[in-house]
């Protein structure tokens, strides 16, 4: 299944890059928790479930004229992944920001149940108890 999962992320990341709201949602569940990382202010720390994702994506997205999400690294961990990623992106101010974080998802039965965010690969590495 571990495979599986990283095509999925890999996947979401895409759409959300693309703007495909709706392709991004196909695998929210209502048990979806999406825990953001404090790096981004003006997000909430938590949004759950298909309404908490569209939420996030306006709250995220909004802010931006041009929004990328670049995938570097993916460590598959069976259940769970852990994923280091650039975003980068430009405000309507015209600034550019490009910044690392990470992700570590954890699936069940075929669907994210949990995105956590992290500032930092060792960080996100640590969570999961492989540093």
């Amino acid at each position: 299944m571990s495979q599986e999962n990283v095509e999925l992320y890999c996947r979401t990341i895409d759409a959300w890059t693309r703007g495909d709201q709706q392709a991004w949602l196909e695998d929210v569940t209502a048990e979806w928790e999406f825990r953001s990382s404090g790096l981004f202010p003006g997000l909430q720390p938590v949004y759950r479930g298909p309404e908490g994702a569209r939420k996030l994506w306006t709250d995220m997205r909004g802010r931006w004229v041009e929004f990328a999400v670049q995938i570097e690294r993916v460590e598959d961990l069976g259940d769970t992944l852990v994923a280091l990623i650039t975003f980068v992106a430009k405000g309507r101010d015209g600034i550019r920001v490009e910044r690392r974080w990470a992700h570590v998802v954890t699936y069940g039965q075929g669907v994210p149940t949990v995105t956590e965010n992290h500032g930092s690969w060792a960080e996100a590495l640590k969570a999961v108890g492989l540093e």
